[in-house]
């Protein structure tokens, strides 16, 4: 499952989110694809994998002492 996640940074607390990003133990089952800084807000994009739901939630409670996420389930559109 793909999950899109948009990060507005708490203020003064980008630092602190950068960081927990670098030194953030994956854990099994995730697979970051992108983590993307954005002219404006919101401030960051991450997109990634996860099995299900609970592990996707699991996941981005990391960041919620440095940013307010807000998440989606992106779903393939198929063109013929």
């Amino acid at each position: 499952m793909t999950f899109i996640t948009t990060l507005d940074v708490i203020p003064g607390r980008a630092d602190e989110l950068l960081n927990t990003i670098k030194v953030l133990k994956i854990p099994e089952g995730i697979k970051i694809r992108e983590f993307l800084s954005l002219f404006g807000k919101p401030d960051f994009v991450l997109i990634f994998e996860a099995p299900d739901e609970e592990k996707a939630m699991n996941f981005i409670l990391k960041f919620v002492a440095y940013a307010v996420p807000k998440t989606s389930l992106g779903v393939n559109v198929e063109f013929s």
